[in-house]
């Protein structure tokens, strides 16, 4: 290889390195992102299952931190686990 490609590669692979970093500044955000998304999958699908429509209001596509995208994801998910729970709790009655 000549030297402008290895420095081009050398280039790359550090901005590459570098924007990885920038992008995630707490993998425990991101984590808690990624969880609480899940976690509204599975409780939908199961309120769904059980013939229940739900609709959730929150717009988590919105301009907003990690941060509060993860604390407003959290808040759909005890919103829906509290649905699940009171299906459950009226049905065994």
């Amino acid at each position: 290889m000549n030297t402008f490609t290895k420095s081009a590669l050398t280039v790359l692979a550090t901005a590459s390195i570098a924007s990885v970093a920038v992008a995630a500044p707490g993998d425990s955000t991101y984590g808690n992102i990624a969880k609480a998304q899940a976690q509204i999958n599975s409780l939908e699908s199961q309120l769904s299952g059980e013939g229940v429509a739900v609709e959730m209001n929150a717009d988590t596509n919105a301009a907003i931190s990690p941060t509060e995208k993860a604390a407003d994801l959290n808040k759909q998910v005890r919103s829906l686990q509290h649905q699940l729970d009171a299906l459950k709790t009226q049905r065994s009655e």
